[in-house]
């Protein structure tokens, strides 16, 4: 099996999201940490330059990079005569506290009047 079968296999493995995060990235596989790694560096990057960083063709690379958009973690953009990819990260969800979280801690919040 060949680094773009394993690489196809992982990218058809995950779910479709709204971006990355930072700890998608630790979930990659080398090879897909280190080009989404030179990607986020250059801010966007060329199929050409792409195939060239992992050593594969064109067409094999840039089916491999529309996978990715189509999961999410890429954006493209054509220009003149090659698509660009740059990294898409998700915003960061907020964190809602329940209401009674102190007391399924067990935790005694004082009253004004006792302090």
């Amino acid at each position: 099996m060949g680094i773009f079968d394993r690489m196809k296999g992982e990218i058809e493995a995950r779910d479709a999201q709204e971006g990355m995060s930072p700890a998608d990235l630790l979930d990659l596989s080398d090879e897909l940490r280190s080009l989404i790694a030179r990607i986020i560096r250059e801010q966007e990057l060329s199929a050409k330059d792409a195939a060239e960083h992992i050593g594969g063709s064109v067409d094999s690379t840039r089916q491999m990079l529309d996978a990715l958009v189509e999961k999410g973690y890429l954006e493209r953009e054509q220009r003149k005569d090659d698509w660009f990819y740059s990294t898409r990260f998700a915003r960061k969800r907020g964190r809602d506290i329940p209401v009674g979280i102190w007391s399924a801690l067990g935790i005694r919040i004082p009253e004004e009047d006792e302090e």
